[in-house]
């Protein structure tokens, strides 16, 4: 019991350490393709720990980036828990694949990520476009450094969870 209650408190301090990273490090210029570490970061617990981490954290961390950005209320709440959803439904496909098709997989996952933030949910665009020129490729972008994030990302937190959680 001690031990659960102690890994929980080691996987809630990475978390909040990558929405410190999303929220307070980058830089304006970068800001729009830089990958999102803490979607990365719950990914990887949910591939990790399934037990542990799951739709309620998605949900929690997807509710505070939304309040911390200024972004419709519950945008990045609902991508952060379908995207984990889907990690959870397929974890045993998703655990055993390649880290190369897992960064294929999550490219795939961000770009649709990153897409439905052109929606125009106020309807202020006076034209039929939902999406400016502009935007796929910067969508693209972000799905690529997410993608080529995400080696870092697994390596870094696997040695962490092997050094930090005894089970």
């Amino acid at each position: 019991m001690r031990n659960s209650r102690r890994n929980k408190v080691w996987i809630y301090l990475s978390l909040i350490v990558a929405i410190s990273f999303d929220l307070y490090l980058p830089l304006e210029s970068v800001m729009s393709w830089k990958p999102l570490l803490t979607l990365l970061f719950l990914i990887y617990w949910n591939m990790a720990l399934p037990d542990k981490v799951g739709i309620l954290e998605a949900l929690f961390f997807g509710v505070v980036l939304d309040l911390s950005t200024g972004t419709i209320l519950g945008l990045h709440a609902v991508m952060f828990v379908l995207i984990t959803y889907i990690c959870q439904r397929f974890f045993y496909q998703f655990r055993v694949s390649p880290i190369w098709q897992q960064s294929t997989i999550l490219f795939f996952l961000f770009f649709i990520f990153k897409l439905v933030f052109a929606f125009d949910f106020y309807g202020l665009q006076r034209d039929s476009s939902l999406i400016d020129s502009g935007y796929i490729l910067t969508a693209f972008i972000f799905a690529i450094s997410s993608a080529f994030a995400w080696p870092l990302v697994f390596f870094i937190l696997r040695a962490y969870r092997r050094k930090r959680m005894k089970s």
